[in-house]
């Protein structure tokens, strides 16, 4: 019983430090979304999105196999969304994603912990 509870520890640790992570990237290039509107492809967004892409891959493998694997496919495409939006300097659409990942990402994290309103 130790052994699982031990697994299901690092599994929360695990998740909730990657998706902590991932939000905290996406928070940062947001901002440098808004405030380079007019100029996405400036090298800072440009290196912000892909820091926030490239931790995110660094995890994934390992959450694929913590987490339901269409969630992390989902969230995946979303992130090479967001790249392709800012490399082609799409304001609105990289806006709307960016913030619908954060959103995302926020939920996920908030659901990986046992609740009560997750249970039932």
């Amino acid at each position: 019983m130790a052994v699982i509870f031990g697994f299901a520890a690092l599994d929360l640790f695990y998740t909730t430090r990657h998706y902590t992570k991932a939000h905290d990237n996406l928070v940062v290039l947001s901002q440098s979304v808004e405030d380079n509107k007019d100029n996405l492809i400036n090298p800072d967004t440009i290196y912000l999105a892909h820091k926030a892409n490239d931790e995110w891959e660094s995890g994934k493998t390992i959450l694929m196999m913590l987490v339901n694997h269409n969630i992390i496919r989902s969230v995946d495409e979303r992130f090479v969304s967001v790249l392709a939006q800012i490399e082609s300097d799409n304001y609105i659409d990289a806006t709307v994603t960016v913030k619908a990942l954060i959103s995302y990402i926020k939920d996920l994290r908030e659901e990986n912990y046992p609740l009560l309103r997750n249970i039932l």
